[in-house]
């Protein structure tokens, strides 16, 4: 014989009629993520873009190969700061969003909702360069939402931070 007392049935059939407790965000669809995320790139690559130009006309006019060198270096160090800023900076933000997200309405924010603040936004962005440089990892954690049950990717867990809608 056991010492335990029995749980009570009204207990037991007051729990089985309760609702699960609602989440107290509404998450961000893993298709919206994508096309905040697509618009972000195409913000950032027509600048980059432009930039390419102006350094191959630059490039010709010299004609000197230590310009063409320094020039080549300059777009390279563009091209991982300028997103490190601009995600680092939007997501940071109190707006949590970048202008990508801000078109589909969402934004990132903190497990109470709040803003993640610059250092959790560059860590989110390291986190996802990190698994770039491996190539598939980085496509397992874009996929990650589709069967996670707060819609998170691997770098949002790594900070604890949601997508959610605004």
């Amino acid at each position: 014989m056991s010492d335990l007392t029995p749980y009570p049935r009204e207990a037991a059939e007051r729990e089985a009629q309760a609702e699960p407790p609602q989440p107290a965000h509404a998450y961000a669809s893993w298709g919206s993520r994508v096309g905040a995320y697509l618009l972000d790139v195409l913000i950032l690559a027509v600048p980059l873009g432009l930039l390419v130009v102006l350094i191959a006309v630059l490039a010709s006019d010299d004609g000197d190969e230590s310009t063409e060198e320094s020039l080549l270096v300059l777009f390279y160090l563009l091209t991982v700061l300028v997103p490190v800023l601009y995600f680092t900076l939007m997501h940071g933000g109190e707006r949590g969003a970048t202008y990508g997200k801000r078109a589909l309405g969402i934004r990132v924010v903190d497990e109470q909702g709040g803003a993640i603040g610059y250092g959790r936004a560059l860590g989110r962005y390291a986190v996802v360069f990190g698994l770039g440089l491996f190539g598939l990892p980085l496509l397992v954690d874009y996929l990650w939402p589709l069967w996670d049950d707060r819609n998170q990717t691997l770098h949002d867990k790594a900070v604890r931070s949601l997508v959610v809608r605004a």
